[in-house]
């Protein structure tokens, strides 16, 4: 089976406009995510909270299977012009994939500017989310808001500066250090880190923002 970054790799040959993935949605976030798609879309997507009222996202939580962007206006409304506005960054024609139970569903999302994706790209883009799903699944073993205080600490913030940015206190930021470090079976915060990347619970990118679905990739044509 492929591992995480062969799967991404795979992805992005299937979708040259991007996509965006997320694995495994617990406590309203998803363990893992991962973004392909314009920075200027993203960008976009995320100042304007367009998640909240986003048919693709709409659609993934209430099914598991395939369907291509061009059928979502028959079913989901669009108050938001979420589709609207990715067509206007080139992310024109696009599928949305789902797997999973509800209380643990994972999406991908992928783009494409010249044409529909095929039967076959759809039925290849499923099977590698489900791949992914049975992955992360396998060794997701930390809880949201541990990921959390892990990833500020990644992306280079002192201790201060994670507790402010997650809302806690220095002394909450800690304890939930600790507990990362003790679920990972590791000594030291450093180490729990790599662990948590090699697991596929961080992306490996400096800045924290960056995992959760922001500016990740390639500026606009």
């Amino acid at each position: 089976m492929p591992d995480l970054t062969e799967i991404e790799d795979s992805l992005s040959a299937l979708a040259p406009r991007g996509f965006t993935i997320g694995l495994h949605i617990r406590y309203s976030r998803p363990v893992r995510r991962v973004s392909t798609y314009p920075s200027a879309w993203i960008q976009t997507y995320t100042r304007q909270n367009l998640g909240v009222g986003d048919p693709m996202m709409i659609w993934c939580m209430l099914n598991e299977g395939a369907i291509r962007w061009s059928a979502l206006p028959n079913l989901i409304a669009d108050p938001m012009n979420v589709m609207g506005q990715a067509r206007r960054h080139g992310l024109t024609h696009g599928a949305a994939i789902a797997c999973g139970p509800v209380e643990s569903r994972s999406y991908l999302g992928a783009a494409r500017s010249d044409r529909e994706f095929t039967d076959r790209e759809m039925a290849r883009m499923a099977r590698l989310l489900d791949q992914a799903h049975g992955i992360v699944d396998r060794r997701s073993v930390l809880r949201p808001i541990l990921v959390d205080a892990l990833e500020a600490i990644a992306c280079g913030m002192t201790y201060d500066q994670a507790a402010a940015a997650l809302g806690i206190s220095r002394t909450a930021l800690r304890y939930r250090l600790r507990v990362a470090r003790a679920d990972l079976g590791v000594d030291d915060t450093p180490h729990a880190i790599r662990k948590a990347i090699d697991a596929g619970l961080l992306n490996g990118v400096s800045i924290s923002g960056l995992s959760k679905g922001l500016p990740t990739g390639p500026q606009d044509d």
